[in-house]
């Protein structure tokens, strides 16, 4: 996982955790040389992800495809308070692996010249909702390099956020007042990764299609691909199906004072067409595959999704929703992170399908990365 702007209560655990679980995809990525059973490799992803559960999360899961086939571990457990495992093949809060979706009903609408990447905003949205909005193109909306303001900067954090956590958050709204702040940066100069840019892909979807990027996301990827443990729930507060619980930590006065609250249930507006979807392993994988494949672009579109700009992370470059990675053994992943409270996800495949991964722990620390 990458370093994100988070609520977070321990720097060193979730540090930690990031770690253990870029040591997973790399494990994941790496390819072996086990001639059966790659019982060696196995393990060691095993070891990360319970040091993962060990140190920031109360459980985590993961699914990894290799060179000798599928298989699946969990670690942790369910609840905090209880003895239960995380459940096998149980839902989750996607976070920012939702900008994948979104990513790609954007480009299936360039595909069918509804779009244009290079077009700037001004040309699918109200005058003055992004100020600025005549030098903003839809790519760099895509790449992360508007410059747009960070909305998740400016969510309920602590005990303002379990207060509000049922909150419907308006898109339009959300764009209006991120686009309000001073940008980070003159449009197209930088790379600064921010969630304004994916609700602002949002409401591009709908002003060309007249429906919810929603109902675009269901149609053009969920049915399709019958994604049936997959959904964009909007409003909907809970996780409709088995799955783990995730937590913030509130920190009171003193150490003794920090108290964990479960925050599973929440409204995912927040996070829109930036995060707010909820997957499983296994469909998380075949979506992976789905768009590595060609099934979900054409040809010119994926290429156009590969196109990569650096994040100042020498390992890390980011395309149009996909970002690069290469592991420590030099092997090209491909895919994204994400996390919403109480979930952090990692998603990636070798551009070959051969090597897969998808984590997904429930958090014990109250960390945020739409």
């Amino acid at each position: 996982m990458t370093a994100v702007p988070a609520y977070a209560t321990s720097a060193s655990a979730a540090s930690a955790s990031a770690a253990s679980a870029d040591a997973t995809t790399a494990e994941a990525t790496r390819g072996g040389t086990a001639p059966k059973t790659g019982d060696g490799a196995r393990e060691r992803i095993r070891r990360h992800l319970e040091e993962l559960a060990r140190v920031g999360a109360v459980g985590a899961q993961v699914r990894v495809t290799d060179e000798n086939g599928t298989w699946t571990a969990r670690a942790g457990k369910a609840r905090a308070d209880g003895g239960a495992p995380v459940p096998r093949g149980g839902l989750f809060r996607a976070g920012s692996t939702t900008k994948m979706f979104t990513a790609v009903a954007l480009l299936q609408l360039v595909g069918e010249d509804k779009v244009s990447l290079d077009d700037s905003v001004d040309r699918y949205l109200p005058a003055g909702l992004v100020p600025g909005a005549g030098h903003i193109t839809v790519r760099m909306l895509l790449q992360h390099t508007s410059g747009l303001h960070d909305l998740a900067r400016d969510l309920p954090q602590g005990e303002d956020l379990v207060r509000t956590r049922f909150r419907h958050y308006d898109s339009t709204r959300l764009v209006r007042e991120a686009a309000a702040r001073t940008p980070d940066f003159p449009p197209g100069t930088d790379y600064g990764y921010s969630n304004t840019n994916y609700v602002v892909l949002g409401l591009i979807i709908e002003r060309v299609t007249g429906r919810s990027y929603a109902e675009e996301v269901r149609d053009r990827i969920i049915e399709p691909l019958r994604l049936r443990h997959t959904s964009v729930p909007e409003d909907g507060t809970s996780l409709p199906g088995p799955h783990a619980h995730g937590y913030i930590t509130l920190q009171g006065k003193g150490e003794s004072d920090a108290r964990q609250v479960d925050i599973t249930e929440l409204n995912p507006s927040m996070a829109g067409a930036a995060g707010e979807a909820v997957t499983s392993t296994h469909d998380m994988d075949a979506f992976l595959t789905a768009l590595t494949s060609g099934k979900l672009l054409r040809p010119a579109e994926w290429k156009e999704m590969n196109r990569t700009v650096p994040t100042g992370d020498p390992d890390s470059r980011y395309g149009l929703g996909l970002k690069h990675r290469k592991s420590s053994c030099g092997r090209l992943a491909v895919g994204h992170t994400g996390g919403i409270p109480g979930f952090a996800t990692l998603a990636f495949t070798t551009p070959d399908r051969s090597h897969r991964v998808v984590l997904s722990a429930n958090l014990a620390l109250s960390l945020i990365h739409i």
